[in-house]
C-alpha cells in the first residue's frame, strides 16, 4: 500500500463472526482497540492477535424478528437478516467518568417496528482493560430511540438495516452526534419518504445529550451516513452512501437541507433518472456537498488523521467498499483540496485511527488492518554512498547517480508497489514480467527466464534487442563501468 507521500506497511488479524453479514465497527479505549462485529461480539485486537471480551451487547430483537418473520403475517415479507447490524461503538470519558456507547438497529418485538436505538453503560472506576469486567446484555441503559418506530415494508426488503446509518461522534462533552439513515424509506423503495419531513428522526442528522436523552436535528434531507466525524475545529464531517453515482462528503452546518431524496448527483440503479429528484445530475437547490464521487466508490467510514504522518496530518481519511480503496482528503477553506486515493484491495466497513497513532481497517472480510507509515530509507543517500564504494570516477559517479535517478521517475526501489512500473526490489533471480504490475509488453510477457546479472545488463544496455515493443526507453548507458554499478546497486542494496 503506497500513498505519494509515504509508503505504508499493514498487519492483518482475521476476527471470527457467527454469522454471516457485513457492519460492525471500532473505537480505542485507552491503548486498547476495541471491535464490535455487525453480530454484537466485542474483541480487543492488536497487531499479535485478538481476545474476545465478556462485554455482552444490549439485545437488539435479531432472534425475536427472525421469529416474526415466520408468522402468517409477516412471511409474505421480503426478510434480509445479513444487514441486521451493530452499527457502530464509541468510548468517551467524562469528569472522570469512562463510557461505551452502542448505536444498533433494534426490533420492539411489542410493537412490530423498528428503529435505530443508542445504549450506554458506565464502566466501572479505574477500569485498566476491558477484559478485566463483564457486561451483561441488562445492564446497558437505553439512552435514545429514534422515532417513530417504523414498520416492516412491504415495498422491497421488509427492513433495510444497510440504509440504517447509524455512525456517532462525540462533539463535545456527554453530546454525541448520529447521523441516521432513512432504511430506504425514500418514497421509491417504500411508500413513503422521510428525510425532508422534520416530524421524524430519519435521513437526518442528530445530535444527542447522552444525558439527558434528548435530540434535535442538525440536517435534514440525508440518505445513508455510513461515517461521521467532529474534526479539530469543531466541525461535522459526514460521508453519505448515495444512489448510483452520488456518493457525498458533506459539511454538516445546522438546520441545512441536503436534498434528499428531492435532489441527488446521482441516478437510479436501472440507470435511469433519479424518479424524485428535480433536478437531474445537478445539487443546486439544496445545500450542495463538498465533494462528490462519480462514479459511486460506495464510500463508508471517515476519521480525521493527526500524529501518523506530516504529510497527513489534520487531513480527512475516507473508506469505500466497492473502490477498494482509501481516499485521504485536504480540506482548505471548506473545499476539497486533493483528495488521494490508496488502494487496499479490500472492502473496507470503516476507518479509525488508534490511540498509539496507527490507522485501522475494519474489513468485510472480518479483518483489522493495521497500517503505519514506513520510514523509508533516503535512497538518495544510499546511492551517493554506495557510489564511494564503486571504482567510478566523477564523471561516472555523475552519470551513475543521473540514471538511478531516471530509474526512480517510474520505479520505486522496493518489492510491494508495482503498479506506476514494476517494483526493482528483490529482483534477482525473479521470474521475468511476474510482479504485480498490470502492463507488461508483449516482448516482456514472451521472455522466459530470470533477471539475472546478464539479463539486466543486455535489457539496461538496449531494451528493444532484448524484448522488442517494451515500453522501457533506452536510457543511453553506454559506459560498462556504470551499467556494472547500476546492476550491482540494484543486487546489494536494493531488498
Amino acid at each position: 500500500m503506497t500513498s505519494i507521500f509515504t509508503e505504508l506497511e499493514t498487519v492483518s488479524v482475521s476476527i471470527p463472526t457467527d454469522r454471516i453479514g457485513e457492519g460492525g465497527a471500532v473505537t480505542s479505549f485507552k491503548d486498547e482497540l476495541v471491535v464490535i462485529t455487525h453480530e454484537g461480539r466485542i474483541f480487543l485486537v492488536n497487531e499479535a492477535g485478538y481476545k474476545e471480551t465478556e462485554i455482552l451487547a444490549p439485545d437488539n430483537g435479531f432472534e425475536a424478528y427472525k421469529k416474526a418473520s415466520l408468522s402468517d403475517k409477516f412471511k409474505d415479507l421480503t426478510h434480509v437478516f445479513d444487514w441486521f447490524r451493530y452499527n457502530d461503538i464509541l468510548y468517551y470519558s467524562e469528569n472522570e467518568n469512562d463510557y461505551l456507547v452502542l448505536s444498533y438497529t433494534e426490533w420492539i418485538a411489542e410493537n412490530e417496528c423498528y428503529g435505530t436505538t443508542i445504549s450506554r453503560i458506565k464502566l466501572p472506576a479505574n477500569t485498566n482493560s476491558l477484559l478485566d469486567i463483564k457486561i451483561k446484555p441488562t445492564d446497558w441503559d437505553v439512552v435514545y430511540r429514534t422515532q417513530p418506530c417504523l414498520k416492516l415494508k412491504s415495498k422491497y426488503r421488509a427492513i433495510e438495516g444497510h440504509m440504517a446509518g447509524g455512525r456517532i461522534a462525540i462533539r463535545s462533552g456527554h453530546k454525541m452526534v448520529l447521523g441516521n439513515g432513512d432504511y430506504h424509506w425514500d418514497g421509491v423503495y417504500a411508500p413513503k419518504s422521510y428525510a425532508q419531513a422534520t416530524d421524524n428522526d430519519y435521513g437526518k442528522v442528530l445530535e444527542i445529550d447522552l444525558d439527558l436523552g434528548t435530540s434535535k436535528h442538525l440536517s435534514i434531507g440525508n440518505r445513508n451516513m455510513q461515517g461521521v466525524v467532529v474534526d479539530d475545529s469543531g466541525q461535522i464531517w459526514i460521508t453519505e452512501h448515495g444512489v448510483r453515482g452520488g456518493d457525498e462528503l458533506n459539511l454538516i452546518e445546522l438546520d441545512q437541507n441536503y436534498g434528499w431524496p428531492n435532489e441527488t448527483l446521482g441516478t437510479a440503479y436501472n440507470h435511469n433518472p433519479w424518479p424524485m429528484s428535480s433536478s437531474y445530475g445537478r445539487h443546486e437547490k439544496y445545500t450542495a456537498p463538498i465533494y462528490a464521487w462519480i462514479p459511486s466508490i460506495a464510500v463508508s467510514g471517515i476519521t480525521q488523521i493527526n500524529n501518523f504522518h506530516p504529510a497527513w496530518d489534520g487531513d480527512l481519511l475516507v473508506s469505500s467498499l466497492i473502490a477498494k480503496k482509501i481516499v485521504r482528503i485536504r480540506i482548505k477553506d471548506k473545499r476539497v483540496l486533493f483528495a488521494e486515493p490508496i488502494d487496499t484491495g479490500e472492502r473496507i466497513r470503516y476507518v479509525h485511527q488508534h490511540s498509539n497513532g496507527k490507522i485501522v481497517l475494519w474489513t468485510d472480510s472480518k479483518k483489522i488492518q493495521f497500517i503505519s507509515p514506513i520510514n523509508n530509507k533516503d535512497i538518495q543517500s544510499q546511492l551517493e554512498n554506495f557510489c564511494k564504494t564503486q571504482k567510478l570516477n566523477d564523471i561516472q559517479q555523475n552519470k551513475f547517480l543521473s540514471y538511478a535517478n531516471k530509474c526512480m521517475e517510474c520505479h520505486e526501489f522496493n518489492n510491494y508497489n508495482h503498479e506506476k512500473a514494476p517494483g526493482l526490489g528483490a529482483i534477482f533471480d525473479r521470474e521475468i514480467a511476474t510482479t504485480d504490475y498490470k502492463n507488461y509488453s508483449k516482448g516482456l510477457r514472451s521472455k522466459n527466464g530470470k533477471w539475472t546479472k546478464e539479463n539486466l545488463e543486455a535489457y539496461l544496455r538496449d531494451p528493444q534487442s532484448f524484448a522488442p515493443g517494451t515500453f522501457m526507453p533506452n536510457q543511453g548507458i553506454e559506459d560498462s563501468e556504470v551499467l556494472k554499478s547500476i546492476i550491482a546497486f540494484l543486487e546489494k542494496i536494493c531488498i
